[in-house]
């Protein structure tokens, strides 16, 4: 395969500090163990003029502009003319106004540009008549839209997704690539059991297990709801994440464990770093999410990759993995889920042979090495070395 010169990458600020900026380092990363030279240009005030080096990996940090916060760097765009030919710009997070600099700066010095809207253009997320997403369909409309038109390709990371993007009139070319994965670390019996004990959870309890952001998209109240729904004998839930992202959502969610009876079984495991997850796939029996919406959430390929049986409702957007039998997928709501989970925690010896489909399925099609390569094919002939 040939080796692509340059791909220069745009991203929100924070290295690994989320899913979209852990998915641009990933595929970045594993692009350059490809043999593509990459970089990944990013504004950040504080580190701005430097570079810093992930894994090999060079960042380059910027000054945003000061009246638009990270949101913009003209800075940043005006290095693009210094860029030698043959490079690619890859840009992400469709709302970040940056993008349409990345846009502008692409056509000015005839560079082919690439966005990945990482399910942001979801119709989900704006379909009621509020406010915020009455800005939204405007912003798609007179901005998003025509710079996404403007583009040499555009990323999806589902069939659905794709969909979405031509529903909204987008007519560059879409290539579909998932989500990758890297293979995640499970943390040993003893570590699983020590975080149980901390919560007093039996030995012999099932546990269900929830790590994200805690968002209403995300929907908890269903599934404490369908804790609740599975009777007295119910298992133990897991939530890993900062209920103090969302205030407000966070306080209804206590509420409503208190109101249901469940606080005994609930569980708030706060944010989790990558050792205290492992701990927490060791003491878990079934993860779950229930999001309404979801590009492709690493939260479940990672669950998947470490030998976890998944049930996702179908707002996560994985019904690819579903037709391979690789996760349970069901419907919206408290009663689905609760039908989805029973089995797999009432039949441990079923719920291990899932676990094991969905890994298998995850390091076969998830893997990041596969999914770099599939994304350099896509790019221009003009930007490969012969």
């Amino acid at each position: 395969m040939p080796s692509v010169r340059h791909v220069v990458y745009e991203c929100l600020p924070g290295a690994y500090a989320g899913g979209v900026q852990k998915m641009v380092f990933e595929l970045a990363s594993a692009q350059r163990r490809a043999g593509a030279d990459v970089q990944v240009w990013t504004p950040n005030a504080i580190r701005a003029g430097s570079t810093e080096y992930f894994d090999g990996l060079p960042v380059r940090y910027f000054m945003p502009d000061p009246l638009f916060g990270l949101a913009r760097s003209h800075r940043m765009v005006r290095e693009f003319a210094t860029l030698p030919g043959g490079t690619v710009l890859h840009a992400h997070s469709t709302f970040n106004p940056l993008n349409l600099q990345v846009g502008a700066a692409a056509k000015q010095c005839r560079l082919p540009v690439f966005y990945h809207p990482h399910g942001a253009l979801d119709p989900l997320l704006f379909s009621d008549w509020s406010f915020k997403s009455l800005k939204k369909r405007l912003y798609i409309r007179a901005f998003s839209g025509p710079n996404l038109n403007r583009s040499t390709g555009v990323f999806a990371l589902t069939p659905l997704e794709r969909n979405q993007l031509l529903s909204l009139g987008i007519t560059a070319p879409i290539h579909v690539v998932p989500n990758g994965i890297r293979p995640v670390k499970v943390a040993d019996a003893e570590a699983g059991g020590a975080l149980r004990r901390q919560h007093g959870i039996d030995a012999t309890d099932r546990v269900i297990l929830f790590i994200g952001r805690i968002t209403p998209k995300k929907r908890l109240e269903d599934i404490i709801l369908a804790l609740s729904l599975l009777g007295a004998s119910a298992p133990h839930l897991l939530i890993a994440g900062n209920p103090d992202h969302d205030g407000e959502y966070g306080a209804k969610l206590f509420h409503l464990v208190r109101s249901c009876g469940c606080a005994p079984r609930v569980h708030w495991l706060g944010f989790m770093d990558e050792a205290a997850k492992a701990a927490a796939y060791a003491a878990a029996n079934v993860f779950v999410h229930a999001s309404e919406s979801e590009g492709m959430a690493l939260a479940i390929l990672e669950a998947m990759s470490a030998g976890l049986p998944v049930v996702a409702t179908r707002g996560c957007y994985m019904s690819n993995a579903s037709t391979a039998e690789a996760l349970v997928q069901c419907e919206q709501g408290p009663e689905a889920l609760a039908k989805a989970l029973a089995p797999l925690l009432l039949n441990p010896a079923a719920a291990r042979t899932q676990g094991q489909v969905g890994q298998a399925y995850v390091h076969r099609v998830h893997d990041w090495d596969t999914l770099a390569k599939a994304t350099l094919k896509l790019y221009p002939e003009g930007s490969v070395a012969s």
